[in-house]
């Protein structure tokens, strides 16, 4: 039986929860208003991929309907959305889950959160300057002399944005598994003597998270992901290395001030 003090601290956990949630939903809604306000700005960005390809690719975009419009540029604002509003959406994050780690790593929850904002937006940036380009000439490319290539609106811009979201998504791997380690559910010999199984897991990541089935956008996830799953293990060595002397630190810390002896 759950006593009165367990269901206070459920009730207080569950309203910290709701009150992240809504600051999260609430930076949405304004990165969303933000790219409606730079629409012009934000299509620009989008279209610019198609600006670059080989001749014989398409350089327009069609749609089909009268609401398709109005309903992709909707689509297409909340996945710009999303991308503006993650360094909030990430910091309620780990704001919500901090509280479950050590008072050494709650310390250490703004350098979390810079860390995966950059690693979410270096990826976004990645897909868009190399993966996407190739990526797209490669697809708009192939069979050319047998179809005539056209960039469907909803199709194109789902594609893009997907893209980006899902690059910059998987390579925050390294914070997923240094918090692991962190949290001792995971040790990095563990993980190095299973290395074969971490390529497997890494290929399929690369391979349900990018929409195209081409093999260029395929290794440009792949090999990332290997990049940074052998540098989160670097940086978790020196963190099981420094273990030992946080769990010293938080004790004496827990222990409070001694009195010498008469």
């Amino acid at each position: 039986m759950v006593d009165f003090d367990e269901r206070v601290s459920l009730v207080a956990h569950l309203d910290e929860l709701r009150r992240r949630i809504v600051y999260a939903a609430i930076a949405l809604a304004l990165g969303v208003i933000v790219a409606a306000v730079l629409n012009r700005f934000v299509f620009a960005l989008m279209l610019h991929p198609l600006k670059v390809l080989p001749a014989g690719a398409p350089h327009k975009i069609i749609t089909f309907g009268p609401a398709e419009p109005f309903m992709v540029s909707l689509k297409v604002w909340v996945y710009v959305g999303v991308i503006l509003a993650s360094p909030v959406i990430i910091y309620e994050f780990w704001a919500f889950v901090g509280p479950a780690f050590s008072p050494v790593s709650r310390r250490m929850v703004v350098l979390v959160v810079f860390v995966c904002v950059t690693l979410f937006l270096f990826g976004v940036v990645f897909c868009y300057l190399i993966v996407l380009p190739k990526g797209l000439s490669w697809l708009f490319g192939f069979n050319s002399n047998y179809f005539t290539a056209q960039a469907r609106a909803t199709d194109y811009f789902s594609f893009v944005a997907w893209f980006l979201v899902a690059f910059g998504a998987v390579f925050e791997m390294p914070v997923a598994i240094l918090a692991a380690i962190r949290m001792h559910i995971v040790e990095t010999k563990f993980l190095r003597k299973h290395w074969r199984y971490a390529i497997v897991i890494n290929a399929i990541i690369a391979m349900v998270a990018t929409p195209s089935q081409d093999a260029f956008s395929f290794i440009a996830m792949f090999i990332p992901l290997e990049i940074l799953y052998e540098l989160s293990l670097l940086v978790g060595r020196v963190i099981e290395h420094r273990r030992p002397v946080a769990q010293t630190e938080t004790a004496h810390d827990d222990e409070g001030p001694t009195t010498a002896p008469a």
